[in-house]
């Protein structure tokens, strides 16, 4: 009985310990100023677009700069929304900390492939499949060009990239997409004088594998040079022509 006494005294002087806590800071934050402001972004890990001059100009701009600002008068719901409206970022969360500091976490927006199609439009695609037209943004980047509709970027370009990127080996090797008049997909190797065709975006894995394959069992052999192009567009084929 004592016990469950002490348990019940225990339990409603930190609930009491609580309420007061969170009172005191709420009535704290009416004449705290804001210390500093800490600014943390998820990048990818090989491309950053996204900088912390960047966010900070964001919030001025808006007039939401919480440096040197009441704790109480910081809206950090109306910063995140404003950071979202920003092209490149993906993600933005803004809370006010014990220590009277507010933290910003952003992620930023990954690109993938940089488009330059036949209708002269230049722009990026990003992991989510999502059109970049932002002109601060300069990265180096696998390009596609050719006949490419917007919503073939969006999915069909963007499984290409996807693909190559699971490999080193085809990472390192294509410096180009190429889409044709047929809508064929090419390859652009960075060594090799020869187009590597996929036609669609269909089987990708396999028909890398294919190509990898012929490449070491082949090309090795006769010769990086002897063919115009190498097809794998048709399934168990390779097709080559010469030079």
């Amino acid at each position: 009985m004592i016990k469950k006494i002490l348990s019940i005294l225990v339990a409603l002087i930190f609930t009491g310990y609580m309420v007061f806590s969170i009172l005191f800071m709420s009535e704290g934050d009416n004449d705290r100023i804001c210390q500093g402001v800490g600014i943390h972004i998820k990048d990818s890990l090989d491309i950053s677009i996204v900088n912390s001059d960047m966010i900070c100009d964001l919030l001025e701009s808006g007039n939401l700069q919480p440096q040197g600002k009441l704790l109480d008068a910081i809206d950090t719901k109306s910063m995140e929304d404003l950071l979202l409206t920003h092209p490149l970022i993906a993600a933005a969360e803004c809370y006010k900390t014990s220590g009277g500091e507010v933290k910003i976490i952003v992620r930023s927006k990954v690109p993938m492939v940089r488009v330059m199609n036949n209708r002269g439009e230049d722009y990026y695609v990003d992991s989510r499949g999502e059109l970049l037209t932002h002109r601060m943004l300069s990265v180096h980047l696998l390009v596609a060009t050719g006949y490419i509709e917007r919503s073939f970027a969006s999915k069909e370009l963007l499984d290409v990239v996807n693909a190559i990127n699971k490999s080193d080996f085809w990472k390192a090797q294509i410096v180009q997409i190429n889409v044709n008049r047929d809508r064929h997909i090419e390859l652009v190797p960075r060594v090799g004088n020869h187009l590597l065709i996929l036609g669609s975006a269909d089987d990708l894995e396999n028909k890398l594998d294919r190509l990898f394959n012929f490449y070491g069992k082949g090309l090795d052999k006769i010769g990086w040079n002897k063919y115009r192009s190498v097809s794998v567009a048709y399934a168990n084929q390779i097709v080559c022509k010469k030079r």
